[in-house]
């Protein structure tokens, strides 16, 4: 299926790469100065006096045995801190989209003021008419709330986390095994607090990028094409605020529509209809 490329969604897409990146650069160097820092094996001398150019190193007055222990475990606090980066970005972007529905009259300032994570998807739903994956809903609210347990309760899961683990269904906690590599409930577990690892945060960007995909395909067969016609010409316009004769302005638009929102399939009455609304 196509997706539209409209603004938010690029923008959306570079956030999450860029956020994907520069999570995995920190887990793989925190793994690269773990394995570095076993050449100085049995140094009782300190970090800042081995390594003096490193920005920043005498906030770590430590042996190299000491911060070895320190990185073996800096997994789990990366990812900690990588999954509410990478939950916050997909919140944002369900934002942008209820932007769209507003815009095309479908939903007003205040109902989408009033959703929350664990709303917002259910909002979406109702409003374009068209339900998002389940499994990847239900993979996504137990995140959610190992994500509130941590940030909120001071790691510790409540019964209701408990029950949320244990009743994924089969193709959801399938999934979460595939992508995460253990079963959630090697994570929560009542009076032991919620840790994430690599597998949380890889399970985390996959199950907001599906949804993401899906929520632009319901977008892209929901609003009118009215309103993607004139999205596509703002669009335009912010890209290439240079051009101001209305014959370059429309040779250059129709590769821009191609390039962006092909998967539209807009006619020329339609883009030309949105070229008056604009008053080119």
């Amino acid at each position: 299926m196509s997706i539209v490329h409209f603004p938010e969604y690029r923008a959306y897409e570079q956030d999450r790469i860029r956020a994907s990146d520069a999570m995995m650069a920190l887990l793989a160097g925190s793994r690269l100065a773990e394995n570095t820092l076993r050449l100085t094996d049995g140094s009782t001398r300190l970090l800042p006096e081995i390594f003096p150019a490193v920005p920043h190193i005498r906030r770590m007055n430590l042996t190299t045995a000491s911060a070895r222990t320190l990185l073996a475990n800096a997994e789990q606090h990366l990812s900690a801190m990588a999954v509410p980066y990478a939950l916050a970005i997909h919140e944002d972007f369900v934002q942008t989209c209820f932007g769209l529905l507003i815009k095309a009259g479908q939903m007003t300032t205040r109902e989408a003021s009033d959703t929350n994570a664990s709303s917002m998807h259910r909002a979406f739903e109702q409003k374009v008419g068209r339900q998002l994956p389940r499994e990847s809903l239900e993979q996504f609210h137990l995140i959610r709330k190992m994500r509130n347990a941590v940030i909120h309760a001071g790691g510790k899961p409540n019964q209701g986390l408990v029950n949320a683990s244990n009743n994924l269904s089969s193709s959801a906690l399938a999934q979460w095994m595939k992508v995460a590599g253990e079963h959630p409930a090697t994570r929560i577990t009542l009076g032991v607090p919620v840790t994430f690892s690599h597998g949380e945060l890889i399970l985390t960007l996959a199950v907001t990028k599906r949804l993401a995909q899906e929520m632009n395909f319901s977008l892209r067969d929901s609003l009118p094409h009215a309103v993607w016609a004139d999205v596509a010409l703002e669009d335009f316009a912010t890209e290439h605020p240079q051009l101001n004769h209305i014959s370059q302005r429309k040779r250059k638009l129709t590769g821009f529509i191609r390039t962006y929102y092909q998967a539209l399939n807009l006619t020329e009455a339609e883009v030309a209809s949105a070229i008056q609304r604009a008053g080119w």
